[in-house]
């Protein structure tokens, strides 16, 4: 429905009925927005008495330790060595629990949520935008998220153009073409499309064309050849890109940043037997970068250390953004 949607420029039917355009625009919104939302396909049922907003573990009865852990950062259908990324860390929870330790890639959240459903996932790799689903549907306790020497974390959403677009601000993207990177990214897609709802009055297919790009390397790859009018991307990211020389400064410009945002989480399956737990979360704080696999990847992005997170207090503005994007979705049905 939304496919056929996107190839209906409604704007240049003569006649069309004003009610008709407002269907449609609600059929485009509501679909688009509807892919950020929904749970895995195996759901876990959360109970949380302890009002942390996390699910409390089971009885010790029914909480498991495996013959094998298996790990997995952020899913991503792109060609990458993830487990040399992160294979000191795998190697210190190993030492830690005294259990293998296996690197999965998946290509896309919902099968790495489903999996940690399922309890064929066990440690895992989120970005920010996909914690609270996770969070709530399949289990996943946040521990730590990538920070700095001095305990501190964080991201903003940049809006990015062309240096040489004619856009200026975010009011600019009116009859212009918007990259979003996924459904489920905070920073690539779910802050921009409440910006552009909330203070510009813009939907998309309306005010402006959109299209996903699946990932921020991709977004600011077009924003820097010029195939993008616009792209919000992860700070943390396009900085990296820029220490590594892969962007130049001078190739783009920024229209709009965002407040702080925290990013990348790494956690576990709820379920999993309270010394595990304790012996993974002690291993990711603790770990030291100097000289590993994980600092060499992230360096240029600025981050030297796992830093513990509160789900509850970290997350807030991202679950402020989900609602927002949840009132929409319910005001266009």
């Amino acid at each position: 429905i939304l496919a056929i949607a996107l190839a209906v420029n409604y704007s240049l039917i003569p006649g069309i009925e004003q009610a008709e355009q407002e269907k449609l625009e609600s059929s485009v919104l509501s679909g688009l927005l509807g892919d950020s939302l929904q749970p895995p396909k195996d759901v876990v049922k959360c109970v949380d008495e302890d009002g942390d907003f996390v699910c409390d573990p089971p009885a010790d009865e029914e909480r498991v330790t495996p013959e094998k852990l298996i790990f997995s950062y952020i899913a991503s259908s792109e060609d990458s060595d993830e487990a040399a990324v992160w294979a000191d860390v795998i190697a210190a929870l190993a030492e830690a629990t005294g259990l293998e330790v296996e690197y999965k890639q998946f290509e896309n959240t919902d099968d790495q949520l489903s999996a940690m459903s399922r309890g064929e996932l066990h440690i895992a790799g989120l970005n920010t935008g996909a914690a609270p689903i996770a969070v709530k549907f399949a289990g996943f306790t946040p521990v730590c998220t990538l920070g700095h020497d001095d305990n501190s974390f964080g991201y903003t959403m940049k809006l990015i153009t062309p240096a040489d677009s004619g856009v200026k601000s975010p009011a600019d993207l009116k009859n212009k073409k918007v990259a979003f990177t996924r459904p489920d990214s905070n920073s690539g897609f779910k802050a921009a499309m409440v910006l552009l709802l909330k203070e510009h009055n813009m939907r998309p297919e309306r005010d402006y064309d959109w299209g996903f790009t699946f990932d921020h390397e991709s977004s600011i790859r077009g924003i820097a050849k010029g195939k993008h009018d616009a792209a919000p991307v992860a700070s943390d990211i396009l900085q990296g890109m820029v220490s590594d020389g892969e962007i130049e400064e001078s190739a783009f410009r920024v229209v709009y940043e965002s407040e702080r945002f925290p990013p990348a989480v790494i956690g576990y399956a709820h379920n999993l037997s309270s010394e595990l737990q304790q012996q993974i979360a002690e291993t990711l704080t603790s770990f030291v970068w100097d000289g590993t696999s994980v600092e060499k990847e992230y360096m240029a992005q600025g981050v030297t250390k796992f830093v513990p997170v509160s789900y509850k207090d970290d997350w807030a503005n991202i679950r402020r953004i989900d609602e927002t994007v949840r009132d929409q979705k319910t005001a266009t049905n």
